[in-house]
């Protein structure tokens, strides 16, 4: 069992010529605040063509110290994220393992820490054995300037997720992995935009019952590296507000359909 007094954890961060991004990423993980004894590291792969996004991370590398976050930057030629995961996982070392994207935020300044203790009464209750990853509520954040607001999924008003994960899968950033588990389930797919889908789906069902943690953890943006749309989106891109509208209805419907309903809950009040 790994002790609530000492462990780290690795969180991968990716990044590819999108500074502004990469910066508001890094704010919210100076900002979390973990349990004594806990570390994090900082494992960026930089797949930019340019130094801008390491000029940032120079930046801030000594207030993400001042915050106990160790910092790692690992450039490495653009193949796809999936394909940067992979190069993450390979130098991770921590004992749990979370993937920021740069434009991605976490909720607030606990959510790590409540990934965490999630993740640490659940070995605690299984005598010392770990899930494969715990998952939490995601908050879906519209480009600036879109007139759709921001949705939570999945809807905390669900009560049948078993049947809403069939459908639907939680948001990738939403995790928080077992690193050894990580560290076997590679990436498959590199240019795919869908290749998390199997991991997080090999997960859950490793993990078991109470992985599900019922609190906003992230914020997801779309229009981010890590929100690039499939073929039936890409259709709508002309029309970037209907595909949003799309979306949120789907989650909306999805909702309803698992016995909940569209969350009026806002951004930032845990649930």
């Amino acid at each position: 069992m790994i002790a609530e007094a000492d462990g780290r954890i690795t969180v991968v961060g990716l990044c590819c010529d999108n500074p502004l991004q990469l910066e508001d990423s890094l704010a919210s993980l100076a900002e979390q605040v973990l349990p004594p004894g806990w570390r994090v590291e900082l494992l960026l792969i930089d797949g930019s063509a340019t130094a801008v996004c390491r000029e940032v991370l120079r930046r801030w590398q000594r207030r993400l110290e001042r915050a106990a976050v160790a910092v790692r930057h690992h450039p490495r030629p653009p193949r796809g994220i999936y394909d940067a995961l992979n190069a993450g996982l390979a130098l991770a070392a921590g004992d749990w393992l979370h993937v920021l994207t740069a434009g991605d935020r976490y909720a607030d300044a606990t959510s790590l820490a409540r990934l965490l203790r999630h993740a640490l009464a659940l070995t605690a209750a299984r005598g010392g054995e770990p899930p494969a990853a715990v998952f939490g509520q995601a908050w879906v954040d519209p480009p600036a300037g879109s007139r759709v607001p921001p949705w939570l999924t999945p809807d905390p008003a669900v009560v049948r997720l078993d049947r809403w994960l069939r459908r639907m899968v939680p948001c990738h950033q939403a995790f928080l992995f077992q690193g050894n588990f990580a560290r076997s389930h590679l990436y498959k797919g590199h240019r795919g935009v869908t290749a998390d889908r199997p991991v997080m789906q090999a997960a859950i069902r490793a993990g078991g019952q109470g992985v599900y943690l019922r609190q906003p953890v992230c914020r997801f943006r779309l229009g981010g590296v890590s929100s690039r749309q499939g073929a039936l989106k890409a259709l709508l891109r002309p029309w970037p507000e209907l595909t949003i509208r799309l979306m949120r209805l789907q989650a909306s419907w999805m909702g309803r359909l698992c016995g909940g309903r569209l969350s009026g809950v806002r951004p930032g009040v845990r649930v």
